[in-house]
């Protein structure tokens, strides 16, 4: 199973929560109501995190090329 990596645009990031929703193993919701991505790699959830994500806010990185996913 391939393992991502993701990264947060905090700019971009809103607060909607959808991607804790989806990958709540993978992204936090910190106090100041942003996203914030745990470190480590990721199963595909982060996917479903990136695409359902309405400002764009979330990249996905596949952990072993470091090629872009999502």
């Amino acid at each position: 199973m391939p393992r991502y990596r993701i990264q947060i645009d905090r700019s971009l990031c809103s607060g909607f929560g959808s991607c804790v929703d989806a990958a709540p193993e993978a992204i936090d919701i910190g106090p100041d109501g942003v996203a914030t991505a745990r470190d480590g790699d990721h199963d595909d959830r982060v996917l479903e995190a990136a695409r359902g994500c309405p400002m764009g806010a979330i990249t996905v990185f596949d952990a072993e090329s470091d090629e872009r996913a999502a």
